[in-house]
């Protein structure tokens, strides 16, 4: 059935990675239980079933290589500022109409939380962009400015994103139901969106909270954010990494 939705659309899914990262170089090609970070979240990604492609962007030949190694589709790009300016680098050669940004260090990516961000392109032909948005649980999460809060219309359109406490003043009467809700950072966007937006100029309000995604709400494109339980575990340093090896193993183990 999933098949049948995309039969219109052609959906790529493009995942950045770059080999310099500040707090942990290298970090995409990490062991994880044997096989590099970057594998991990391609191979994740592949399993959506909404997707026709999946392909690693990079800068990094020695991420080149290792995603040649296990077959993986690979483009070599040039320097870039950001994820998804290497993202639409690849996707102004493509022959596509979708494009979901994957984060590269997410290696326990759930393929169906792909599907769920790719879904309203079918639903509703005038989505623009999508993303997601996880419930926060907690009053530490939800004073922490780096868990990015996000507030919708009740259609499901994106209001604004911000490290602030958004809706403000919820710690006197916080209850785990309170209007909250934490931004999932995986976008997909029609092609011709995506290619728009990398040439617009910064926002004031992007640079305030240094969060792209308000240069798209500064430029009058809605934004579609869908409701998801996905909790994954992004890798930043290197004790994220030990985390995401003792929870697999820890799976692993529960299967058997």
């Amino acid at each position: 059935m999933e098949k049948d939705l995309a039969q219109h659309l052609m959906m790529v899914g493009i995942i950045p990675a770059r080999y310099a990262s500040t707090r942990f170089e290298g970090k995409a090609l990490a062991d994880i239980l044997g096989k590099p970070m970057i594998q991990h979240v391609y191979e994740r990604a592949s399993q959506a079933k909404l997707l026709d492609r999946v392909i690693v962007a990079t800068d990094d030949q020695r991420i080149y290589d290792v995603v040649a190694g296990f077959d993986g589709q690979v483009v070599l790009t040039g320097e870039a500022q950001t994820g998804t300016d290497r993202v639409a680098m690849v996707a102004e050669s493509l022959e596509a109409d979708i494009i979901a940004n994957i984060q590269g260090d997410e290696p326990l990516l759930d393929p169906v939380v792909v599907d769920q961000l790719l879904r309203p392109f079918h639903d509703d032909p005038t989505t623009q962009v999508s993303t997601l948005m996880q419930r926060i649980e907690n009053p530490a999460d939800y004073g922490d400015p780096n868990v990015v809060k996000v507030v919708t219309t009740q259609s499901g359109l994106a209001m604004y994103f911000s490290r602030a406490k958004l809706p403000g003043n919820l710690e006197e009467k916080w209850h785990p139901t309170a209007p909250n809700f934490r931004h999932v950072g995986l976008y997909a966007f029609r092609r011709t969106q995506l290619l728009a937006f990398v040439n617009w100029p910064r926002t004031p309000y992007e640079k305030a909270e240094g969060l792209e995604q308000l240069r798209f709400l500064g430029n009058d494109v809605p934004i579609r954010v869908i409701e998801t339980d996905f909790c994954g575990i992004g890798i930043d340093t290197p004790a994220d990494l030990d985390r995401v090896i003792k929870h697999i193993t820890e799976q692993n183990a529960a299967l058997k």
